[in-house]
């Protein structure tokens, strides 16, 4: 399978079907990077890739806005790399250099959901204490800075190969990690996919869970990273989206929770979105879209 790599470990996507591979791997994923505007960067969450943007890539080009999704290292079609490597900035200099490497211009706006709005607070920490010039705003869609303690034990990593000679044997894999055939079903044709060859490729991958919840969502890395932005003098903008209460993985009271959050750094700005569940962007697709418009329009 052809990896089409924008740095060393994040694949790249910015239009409606980028989540299917290329055969030519020197096709570049790319369009409407436009200068007038700050471009959208959008970074998925855990057991999840580009594919999940797919909607909202579609929504912002249809409108002219410049966008861009990215598959974090082991997710997608990205590789894992150095098991040893992996950590919350690891993944944060990815998207970093995985940006600079398509010229997309800064300051570009940064939108990372769940586990990957983990991530989007060690690109701002990045930025503010090193690149002050690389945000122009930063989105964290439903997550918080509590550390998920019961995902914090040593364990031995699973060993899982995303390509497959066919779906039932892709299918078998994941159950074998997942005990819900629902779940598995529902990523045929998106999360796992038919290449031209035959084979199967899974956007989901185990091994990269395991380590996404040891070294980023069971650390205090979010919480040192708000911090950061909370003792400097931002140049960005910093929005905290809740999904409603029904849908929401977000912790609201307590240390490191959206209050707290809050509460440490008074210029983020923090919206619920009712009666949207956790994936904001796809349940209130058009409010996300259209906020995510204005905070782009503002920043431009």
């Amino acid at each position: 399978m052809a990896h089409l790599l924008a740095s060393r470990y994040v694949a790249v996507a910015t239009f409606a079907t980028a989540s299917h591979a290329l055969s030519d791997a020197r096709i570049p994923l790319t369009s409407s990077i436009h200068a007038k505007k700050p471009t959208s960067v959008l970074v998925h969450g855990l057991d999840s890739s580009k594919e999940t943007w797919t909607s909202t890539l579609a929504a912002l080009q249809c409108k002219s806005y410049p966008c861009l999704a990215l598959d974090l290292r082991g997710h997608g079609e990205s590789p894992l790399g150095d098991v040893d490597e992996f950590s919350s900035e690891a993944l944060a200099r990815d998207v970093v250099a995985a940006v600079e490497a398509r010229g997309v211009a800064k300051p570009w706006v940064l939108v990372g959901h769940s586990m990957g709005g983990r991530v989007a607070m060690e690109v701002a920490r990045i930025a503010a204490q090193e690149d002050p010039g690389l945000l122009a705003a930063v989105v964290v869609e439903d997550m918080d800075a509590v550390p998920r303690a019961k995902w914090a034990a040593p364990g031995p990593l699973p060993v899982f190969d995303r390509s497959f000679a066919s779906l039932d044997a892709a299918k078998a894999a994941l159950l074998a990690h997942y005990d819900d055939a629902g779940r598995v079903e529902s990523w045929v044709g998106k999360r796992l996919r038919e290449q031209p060859d035959g084979s199967w490729w899974s956007d989901i991958n185990p091994r990269a869970q395991a380590l996404a919840k040891k070294h980023v969502l069971s650390s205090s890395d979010g919480s040192k990273a708000w911090s950061a932005l909370a003792a400097a003098d931002l140049p960005f903008e910093v929005h905290l989206w809740v999904a409603g209460p029904d849908g929401t993985v977000a912790q609201w009271d307590g240390a490191d929770g959206i209050d707290d959050l809050a509460a440490r750094l008074p210029a983020a700005r923090v919206k619920e979105f009712p009666t949207a569940s956790h994936s904001i962007h796809n349940t209130n697709a058009d409010e996300f879209v259209a906020d995510l418009c204005a905070i782009v329009d503002r920043c431009r």
